[in-house]
């Protein structure tokens, strides 16, 4: 077979692919839930003759190409189509997988806590009002090289910004 016949059957292969992906997308926008059972059946259908296609366009050689047809053409074509098949694929696996998850995990997760829960959770619900809880204690050989600020105590000063090297910036 002719190279670019190859490349022909090739191209209109990933034009069927193509439109096939596009179906399944719509469905998964429009009806949020699984494709059909004729999407899902026309996919397997194409699988094997897809296979058949690699393995023709694996057997061309570079020399069997004429310098004056439109295999060029037709290569840039299929790169381009299988790039939008790509695209589409991806797309459709991350619809696939959202209509998957099940929304009640998404729906019982809170983001914020009242700050009594917080409190609850670090054990602080037992401090009396207005003492800081202890501090947890250190790992064995670190030290603790800052005071724990109580509550009378003003905020430290900003730090200062670093000093120029010896020289200036540009030296």
């Amino acid at each position: 077979m002719e190279p670019e016949e190859v490349l022909r059957r090739h191209l209109e292969l990933c034009g069927e692919v193509h439109k096939l992906l596009i179906e399944e997308n719509s469905w998964l926008k429009k009806n949020q839930a699984l494709p059909s059972e004729n999407i899902l059946t026309r996919k397997q259908e194409v699988l094997p003759m897809l296979d058949q296609s690699l393995a023709a366009l694996k057997k061309l050689q570079p020399e069997q190409f004429s310098p004056f047809g439109d295999c060029k053409e037709l290569v840039n074509a299929s790169h381009a189509k299988l790039m939008q098949i790509f695209y589409l694929d991806r797309e459709n696996e991350d619809l696939l997988q959202k209509i998957a998850e099940p929304p009640a995990d998404r729906a019982q997760f809170t983001r914020f806590a009242e700050p009594d829960e917080i409190d609850e959770f670090h054990g602080v619900e037992d401090a009396p009002a207005g003492e800081v809880p202890p501090a947890p204690p250190a790992a064995p050989g670190a030290q603790r090289t800052e005071p724990v600020p109580s509550a009378d105590d003003e905020p430290p000063p900003p730090p200062l910004p670093p000093a120029d090297p010896p020289g200036g910036r540009l030296a």
